[in-house]
């Protein structure tokens, strides 16, 4: 099967005429962020094939987009949801090709291609059965949403609803989010036909512990500390940051609105691991700075996220 979703793949993106330059220019930037990207995409890939296999599908809960319709043919007639998710991906990417970009479209095809070959070997192994379903689920939950993390952190997909909702965003002017919950509401409530009730509803709560988790994920690789330093001592700060921290800083005139003094802010923004070592420093040198500390969702910039990976 594996075989034959690689052929096609291959001969769809042939009629396509993509260049060898197309495709670089759809991996522009240093290499080493795509071979980040190919780390991610495998590993999450994975993980998620497992929540599939092993955490879902023995319990037989619901699911959303075309992983749920992968799902519910696995239940009615035993098809492996491998072949599901690959052609379908593959149909949905066809129609929304031209309205994605380049390289999601293919790290798309990776992922699809990798789930073809995942889940049949995952399918092989004889799991434990866990005794409460909503363990489960929230085990499906977590593992599942640490791999659509993974790959979401990357810009990466899974495909499925992903590529619907981006065509019909940049077609229609739909929203993303908007659109995909309906999208996932629509299989949820059509579950119900094939699963009870009960299992829909550990699918729901299964959805909502992935949704929690991705954005966990997602956000902790990217999340920093930032730190505004009003102290008289403020280029010494600085050196501390530039020689032992090896990060930069902004220094940023300022004046007090109560006494007028002049005085020098420090803008900085580390992660937060190192923090701790800033605090101890500003308090032995100058006990009497003020300091502002603040969490922060993202940086892009030297030294941070690449801005060919925003």
């Amino acid at each position: 099967m594996a075989m034959g979703m690689i052929s096609t793949w291959g001969k769809w993106i042939s009629k396509k005429k993509l260049s060898l330059h197309s495709v670089a220019a759809a991996f522009r930037g240093k290499p080493g962020n795509e071979l980040g990207t190919l780390w991610n995409t495998t590993i999450g890939t994975v993980l998620t094939c497992f929540a599939i296999v092993a955490l879902i599908m023995p319990y037989r809960f619901s699911s959303g987009g075309v992983t749920g319709i992968a799902l519910l043919t696995n239940y009615l007639w035993g098809i492996s949801p491998a072949w599901v998710i690959s052609v379908g991906n593959a149909l949905l990417l066809i129609w929304g090709w031209h309205y994605l970009s380049m390289r999601f479209a293919l790290w798309t095809i990776y992922v699809s291609v990798l789930t073809s070959l995942v889940i049949p070997l995952l399918e092989m192994v004889h799991y434990p059965v866990i005794s409460e379903p909503i363990l489960a689920a929230l085990m499906g939950g977590v593992v599942g949403g640490v791999g659509y993390g993974m790959l979401f952190r990357v810009d990466a997909s899974s495909g499925g609803t992903d590529v619907v909702a981006m065509a019909a965003k940049k077609r229609w002017g739909v929203d993303v989010g908007i659109m995909s919950l309906y999208l996932n509401l629509f299989i949820h409530l059509a579950s119900i036909a094939v699963v009870s009730l009960e299992q829909v509803l550990f699918g729901v709560v299964l959805l909502y512990v992935e949704s929690l988790t991705v954005d966990s994920v997602v956000r902790s690789f990217h999340r920093r500390t930032q730190a505004l330093v009003i102290s008289h001592r403020s280029a010494e700060v600085a050196d501390f940051i530039l020689s032992e921290l090896e990060h930069t800083a902004t220094l940023i005139p300022a004046r007090g609105a109560y006494c007028g003094v002049s005085v020098e802010l420090l803008l900085v923004v580390l992660p937060r691991r190192q923090v701790p070592s800033l605090k101890r420093h500003i308090a032995a040198l100058d006990p009497a700075a003020f300091v502002i500390f603040s969490d922060v969702s993202e940086v892009v910039g030297e030294g941070f996220k690449s801005w060919f990976r925003v």
